[in-house]
Order: structure tokens, then C-alpha cells, then sequence
């Protein structure tokens, strides 16, 4: 006996509860509206259908109500999935414009390919259609289209129960995300960690292939990248300096309250800009983006992003002044610099770090050459002025990473982080010639030419130890003391022990 119209509809229902929709999480199809799992779906929908009612080709289409459009989603050619992208427009006042706002239920054209378009529609509204092709005739036509409209309802109504399923699990995981990026903006007052722990939840918790920090200076004329956090950890490049006045950056646009150009724009759906504000202060910018996975950033995602901006901006502020108070305590009134019982617990966790990571290490101890004899001649203001002078290019010449302090009167530490033998003494020799290069002013009008000798010693190269690494490096500046002054030497084994 022949299969009854029953018959088929039920099979149709019996092929739906068959597809399997419990898919692992991936990410989303290129250039596709949907999760995997509708697009998997379409994809055993679509052949099934193809099959059991020998069709040609059978696509299915969403609509796009701002540009008025239909975004074929799947297409299925003789059994075959087929790739690229297949956009209809929807001109007013045409059968598919009525179609589409539910004043017919099919539409069926004529050609070489018989082509029927039917409405996906759940919960009242069209969002989609499906569109058919073959080139033989339908046969008993209503019984086809009968057909056809029940396997678009079946599929119109899983498509939507699919979406409104990932639409609540992403808003658990929106609301899981917010809750961990909260609790890293809170972890710590010290700025830098803070914002290195919000960088790597952005990126773990919401998926971002990179997030980037600016905030403005604390004289409030420059914007400045402060952090880059990528996929694999922090990285840290050029940071990047925009003066604060309009047309200097589009960031800085964004900041002053102009609106974006065309450069924001191009990229809007692969990054965002979020300006940081605490109490209508500008701190800064936040920027996520997925430029390397060009996977757009859903729009639900902004009003997250700037919930977490607003937590951030205060707590920025909040680590500011800490920063500030902290500063007093840990700092050399007269040189700016670090004193040395912090300097040493900073050296502490650096060494620490370095035997974690296998990373080197490398302490420079500067001494300004005959300072005593300075002093003594032009007087205890000017010893001071020389202190200051040197301390400013000391920081001038430093890098971001590095930590400045006031070894004793007139010597200074400098601690390299992740920096070789062959790199401090290319720092060094920077810093040699900062000092040399340029005369101090005193504030009798007098000027001063003034050298540096700098001895430098690195672990694991030549120490295993604080004590040994500040031992070498003070070894290699007394050695420099005996031969002259004026000069640079690393340690090496051939230089005897200081007595």
C-alpha cells in the first residue's frame, strides 16, 4: 500500500526528533546567523527533505529586517551541501514582500526549476523561508505543498526553540562572565595587576581574541596603551601615545565626545570601544575585539562590556590613589626613586619569577663618579640638584618594566626584568651617554660635566642569589672604581672579589 499523507507527515515529525541538537559548543559558521546547533540542523533538515521528496535544491533563508533582505543560511544541491552566500531582496509591493509579512502561506514560480517558497514562521512571526526547487512537476501539487508547509512548521518551530535555548545559556554565561570580571576588578588595588586580571577574564570568560587598556595620563594630556592581553598571555609592544585633542585619534574622538569615523566604524563588528568615565572623569578606553577569528561580537555583549566599564573605570580610579599613597611610602623624597627596602622585596619576586619562568635578570649599580668631591666643592644644594638630575635620566631611560632605587648616597640599583647580559649593557651604554652627554645646571647659573661608571651582573649568568647578584654587579663597579671611572663592565669570574 502506498504511503498515505499521514504517513509522510508523521515521518517528517519522527525525522525531526531524530536530528541530533546536542552538538559540542563551536563557534559559529562563517558569515552565519545561527549557532552550530541550528546549522547543523539545517543541514540534516535540508537532506532529509531533498531525499524523501526528490527535490533539486532546497535552501533556507533568514530575514534581515533592516536591510530588508533574505541570508541564505543552507543551501543543498542534489545531496550535496553547497558553500557560499545567496542574498534575495525583498522590494515592496512584490509576492515574496507578501510572503514574507505573512499574506500567503507558499508562493510557487514557474521555469525551468518549479520553485516554491514557504514562510518559516514560530510564534506568530516570519523570520525565514524555505525555498525549494525541482525540475519535475509536483504531481498531486496540494498534497506536496501540504507537505512542504509542515516540514517548514516542524523546522521553523526547532529553529526557534534552538535560539531561544542559546539565547538563555549565553545569558547564564553573560551573567557568569560579568560576576568574573567583577571579582578580578576587585582582587587587587595595585593598577597593574588589576588590570592584567580583568584583560585575561575578558578573554577566558567572554571569548575575545584580544583585550586592550588605554587610560590617560595622570597629567591628562596624552591616551596611553597600558596593557595588551592576547589569547596567550600579556604582551607587551610599543605603547602606544595619542595627545589628547580631537582629530589626534579616533579613540581620543571617542573620549572627547565626537563620534566615531570611518575608521571605527569599518571595523564595528569585530571590535569595540568602550570609554572608561568614573563620575564624568575620563580614565580611558576598553577594547576587546576578534579580529584574528573574525567572529563578530554579538550585540548583546556591548551593554555587558559596559557594565564591566563602568566597575573597571571606578576601580582604576580607586587604584590610582592607592598608587599615590603607596608612592609616599615606597619612594626617595629627593630623587623620586624607589627606596631600598622596597626595592629588595621587589627584587624578591623578581628573582622568584625568573627561577619559575627560566627567565635572566640582570642589576645594574650606578655610581656618579667623584659626587663627594662635587659636594664638598659647590655645597650640599648642589649635591642634591646632581642627585635629582641623575635620578630623572636614570627614569627617563628606563623602560616600563624596569624598577629604579636609591642604593646609598650618591648609587643607584636599576633591576632588568627578562633582559640578557648583552641587553643591559645596550642599556647601560644608553644611560652612560644620557648622563655624559648633557651638563647640570646648578642653581647659581653654574654647569657641570658629570660621567657615571655602572657594573652589571646577571642571573643566571653569574649569580645563583640576591646576595650573589647584587655581590657581582657592586664587584664589577669596584673594578671600574680601581681602573678610572667613567666606564661600563659586566661581571666575569676574572674580576677579583671585592676586600
Amino acid at each position: 500500500m502506498a504511503p498515505t499523507h499521514d504517513d509522510a507527515l508523521q515521518k517528517i515529525r519522527e525525522e525531526f526528533q531524530r536530528i541530533p541538537l546536542e552538538v559540542p559548543a563551536r563557534s559559529r559558521r562563517q558569515g552565519s546567523q545561527l549557532p552550530w546547533e541550528s546549522s547543523d540542523l539545517l543541514s540534516h533538515a535540508l537532506l532529509y527533505l531533498c531525499g524523501s521528496m526528490k527535490i533539486d535544491r532546497a535552501a533556507v533563508f533568514l530575514l534581515e529586517e533592516s536591510r530588508q533582505t533574505l541570508q541564505a543560511q543552507e543551501l543543498v544541491d542534489r545531496g550535496e551541501i553547497m558553500a557560499g552566500e545567496e542574498e534575495l531582496a525583498i522590494l515592496p509591493e512584490t509576492p515574496l514582500s507578501r510572503l514574507v509579512a505573512g499574506k500567503l502561506d507558499h508562493l510557487a514560480l514557474h521555469g525551468p526549476l518549479n520553485t516554491t517558497y514557504v514562510p518559516l514562521r514560530a510564534f506568530g512571526k516570519v523570520f525565514g523561508v524555505l525555498r525549494v526547487e525541482r525540475k519535475q512537476s509536483w504531481g498531486a501539487r496540494a498534497s506536496s505543498i501540504t507537505l512542504l508547509k509542515a516540514f517548514a512548521h516542524e523546522l521553523a518551530t526547532v529553529m526557534r526553540g534552538l535560539e531561544i535555548a542559546a539565547s538563555e545559556r549565553q545569558q547564564v554565561a553573560n551573567m557568569q562572565a560579568l560576576h568574573e570580571v567583577s571579582n578580578a576588578i576587585f582582587r587587587s588595588l595595585r593598577l597593574e595587576e588589576m588590570l592584567e586580571a580583568v584583560s585575561q577574564s575578558l578573554i577566558h570568560q567572554m571569548g575575545f581574541d584580544r583585550a586592550k587598556i588605554y587610560l590617560i595620563n595622570r597629567d591628562g594630556d596624552t591616551l596611553e596603551g597600558v596593557l595588551t592581553m592576547g589569547q596567550r598571555g600579556k604582551q607587551m609592544g610599543d605603547r602606544e601615545k595619542y595627545p589628547l585633542k580631537r582629530g589626534a585619534h579616533p579613540m581620543v574622538d571617542l573620549i572627547l565626545g565626537r563620534a566615531p569615523d570611518e575608521r571605527v566604524e569599518k571595523y564595528r563588528r569585530t571590535v569595540v570601544y568602550i570609554p572608561l568615565r568614573a563620575r564624568d572623569e575620563n580614565m580611558g578606553i576598553l577594547m576587546v575585539d576578534n579580529l584574528l577569528s573574525q567572529q563578530e561580537i554579538p550585540a548583546a555583549q556591548v551593554p555587558l562590556l559596559e557594565a564591566i566599564a563602568g566597575q573597571l573605570s571606578m576601580a582604576i580610579k580607586n587604584a590610582r590613589l592607592f598608587q599615590g599613597v603607596e608612592e609616599l611610602s615606597i619612594t626617595d623624597g629627593l630623587t623620586g626613586l624607589y627606596i631600598l627596602r622596597y626595592f629588595k622585596q621587589r627584587l624578591k619576586e623578581e628573582l622568584y619569577r625568573a627561577e619559575r619562568t627560566h627567565g635572566k635578570l640582570s642589576l645594574m649599580i650606578l655610581d656618579i663618579d667623584h659626587f663627594k668631591r662635587f659636594n664638598d666643592t659647590y655645597g650640599h644644594p648642589a649635591g642634591d640638584t646632581i642627585l635629582a638630575t641623575i635620578a630623572e635620566r636614570v627614569l627617563a631611560n628606563a623602560r616600563k618594566i624596569d624598577l629604579t632605587a636609591r642604593y646609598g648616597g650618591d648609587e643607584f640599583f636599576i633591576l632588568l626584568p627578562d633582559t640578557s647580559p648583552e641587553e643591559a649593557l645596550a642599556l647601560a651604554d644608553r644611560l652612560h651617554h644620557a648622563v655624559a652627554d648633557e651638563p647640570v645646571a646648578l642653581a647659581d647659573g653654574k654647569v657641570l660635566r658629570l660621567t657615571v661608571s655602572i657594573g652589571i651582573s646577571t642571573y643566571p649568568t653569574h649569580a645563583g642569589s640576591i646576595d650573589e647578584l647584587i655581590k657581582r654587579a657592586d664587584e664589577a663597579l669596584y673594578w671600574i672604581k680601581q681602573h678610572g671611572r667613567n666606564r661600563i663592565r659586566l661581571y666575569s669570574p676574572d674580576i677579583p672579589a671585592k676586600t
